[in-house]
């Protein structure tokens, strides 16, 4: 007498990394430089690469403020190009009072350029080159009542190409720039690389080697062993992920699991869609997945893993695959 065997019921997990990813990349652009205008962001929208664009808004007064709002126009339409907070002016950190007046003057107008919220988080690049005599858990304190976040680490950074000042040291070249990713997909973790002009302007990166370290991070991307994220959505990520729990449920009649994925941040100000993978039945290249009381969508799994997003709300969300 035969029998048959059910499918087993998929495990569900949260993705490490936004898409399932290996790891994870942020770039990052000081200065608001007329190269990044010029050359970085045609670059990143023909590919669809987001890079955050640390501005000081002082800078752009007067005379200069046609060129501030061509920063905030391009924020306002394309995704992929994020304004980050770099101080009104390019000041330093030598009192708590003083930075939280150089942020809170500076963040209003990015969000407002941007079109955000006025809670929305800020990433917060800190200026280099001026004195900072700030405690770490000073900084951090004015940058949280102020809705900033520090920018993730990075390293080593730009120090003006090959024919820059410090031959030995930094970022000169696109072999650079590689060994930068091949160190996030051996860690599985977030590496974040800095620039200031690009082909131009101060501290330059050449171009050619740019262009070619975005056709290399689209290969990656495309492959699925990196998430290239901007430096506050990857912020965003990782803290929801930390803090979210994915508990499995009873799986209703006809159905092949059900989960509740709890999440633990504020989800007006971490709105950053977690990504939930589920091994599928081996007999299935696709699976329906129902979330909260939204209809079912299908979701494919060529490889038998089916990968999709859920988006924080307060609380908890239901998910039910069939």
């Amino acid at each position: 007498m035969s029998t048959s065997v059910e499918p087993a019921a998929p495990a569900l997990r949260i993705a490490r990394w936004k898409d399932d990813a290996k790891a994870a990349v942020s770039l990052y652009y000081d200065d608001g430089t007329d190269s990044a205008f010029e050359i970085v962001v045609p670059s990143l929208l023909r590919r669809r690469i987001p890079g955050t664009f640390y501005l000081c808004c002082g800078w752009f007064e007067g005379d200069g403020a046609p060129k501030l709002e061509r920063w905030g126009a391009l924020a306002r339409r394309h995704p992929e190009i994020v304004l980050g907070e770099h101080t009104w002016g390019h000041g330093g950190g030598t009192s708590a009072g003083g930075l939280a007046d150089a942020i809170a003057r500076n963040g209003a107008i990015l969000r407002d350029m941007s079109g955000l919220p006025p809670r929305a988080l800020l990433s917060f690049g800190r200026p280099g080159g001026c004195p900072w005599t700030l405690s770490p858990e000073e900084e951090a304190a004015v940058l949280a009542a102020h809705g900033e976040v520090l920018r993730h680490g990075f390293g080593p950074e730009n120090t003006g190409g090959p024919e820059g000042l410090h031959k030995d040291v930094g970022m000169h070249a696109f072999e650079d720039a590689r060994a930068i990713l091949d160190r996030a997909e051996a860690s599985g973790g977030w590496e974040a690389l800095l620039f200031h002009g690009v082909g131009g302007d101060w501290i330059a990166f050449p171009a050619a080697d740019h262009e070619k370290l975005l056709a290399e991070i689209d290969r990656r991307r495309a492959d699925g062993r990196l998430w290239p994220g901007a430096a506050i959505a990857v912020h965003k990520y990782e803290t929801e992920r930390d803090a979210a729990r994915l508990r499995p449920l009873p799986a209703p009649d006809g159905a092949l699991a059900a989960a509740e994925l709890a999440f633990g941040t504020d989800a007006a100000r971490y709105d950053e869609p977690l990504t939930v993978v589920a091994a599928a039945p081996a007999d299935r290249d696709s699976v329906a997945v129902e979330i909260a009381d939204a209809p079912a969508r299908r979701v494919a799994a060529p490889d038998g893993r089916a990968v999709f997003d859920v988006a924080p709300a307060a609380g908890s969300v239901g998910i039910v695959l069939r």
